[in-house]
């Protein structure tokens, strides 16, 4: 791992940073952020295993991080998706490879755990919106869940990292399957709620392929490219073809160019083209 401090610490680095202090017992929401919480934490570990108290993750810190942790080391890694996986969708897809790291890299960082458990955002609205398909009135729950049950849209519900899967089961307990219909998941942040079309059992069997590994969330992206369209064109032609801004609108919904999604998709496609080629 390279060396990270506070403030300058890429999203996936410091993500394993606070999942190994959080295992070892120091309190925090690995959520990507290398704020003070996580430098408080990291120096509090360094001088409790001997290490030079700076705040910067170096060699010797992440040494002695998996050296005490080591199953969760194992137990993450294998979770990973591989280049061979990568390759396999992309000739199942007629894609080229470069076209499956451009999503693989720009939808989730190319991060579909937080150590153990899949990457999730919970989407409140869509829960209210599942529970009233469910036959359930959402405004008799909605005290003390003002967080995790609106009916609109919030973007300041989020606090991510593991801190969702709380707000996650806090939903469960008003109804389980509402609740993880209305929860994105893993490395394409597939909605819960497409695993009927999807062609999974139940939505209860989609999330136990999603807790599983890695290869599960990119066969979950095959399936929704492939069955989703966008005027009429399958989103797997949309991305076979670069059309980025089309792609985008059918993905990440209206507010893409707000937020330049097919613009990073050009830009990582680029990138990823330009490795492969060894420019």
């Amino acid at each position: 791992m390279d060396t990270i401090k506070r403030g300058l610490a890429p999203v996936r680095e410091a993500t394993t940073l606070q999942v190994f202090l959080l295992a070892l017992g120091y309190p925090l929401n690995p959520d990507g952020n290398f704020g003070q919480g996580t430098e408080t934490a990291l120096r509090q570990f360094q001088q409790d295993h001997g290490l030079i108290v700076d705040g910067v993750a170096g060699e010797k810190t992440w040494t002695t991080l998996f050296a005490l942790k080591p199953e969760l080391l194992s137990q993450i890694s294998a979770r990973w998706l591989s280049q061979q996986d990568i390759e396999a969708f992309a000739v199942k897809f007629s894609l080229s490879v470069p076209l499956v790291r451009t999503v693989y890299s720009v939808e989730s960082g190319g991060m579909g755990f937080v150590g153990v458990k899949p990457k999730i955002l919970f989407e409140g609205h869509v829960f209210w919106a599942e529970l009233e398909k469910a036959g359930i009135d959402p405004r008799q729950h909605v005290v003390g869940n003002e967080d995790i049950l609106f009916p609109n849209w919030n973007p300041k519900s989020y606090v991510g990292g593991l801190a969702e899967h709380a707000r996650l089961d806090r939903a469960k307990q008003i109804a389980e399957g509402p609740a993880l219909s209305a929860a994105s998941w893993g490395l394409f942040q597939i909605l819960g709620l497409h695993a009927k079309p999807l062609k999974y059992a139940s939505v209860q069997d989609f999330v136990e392929q999603m807790e599983e590994k890695e290869a599960n969330h990119l066969d979950a992206f095959g399936r929704f490219i492939s069955v989703n369209k966008f005027k009429g064109t399958p989103l797997v032609d949309l991305l076979r073809a670069q059309n980025w801004a089309a792609f985008a609108r059918a993905y990440n919904g209206p507010a893409y160019e707000k937020n330049a999604y097919d613009k990073k998709l050009a830009d990582a496609f680029a990138k990823h083209s330009a490795a492969t080629l060894g420019v």
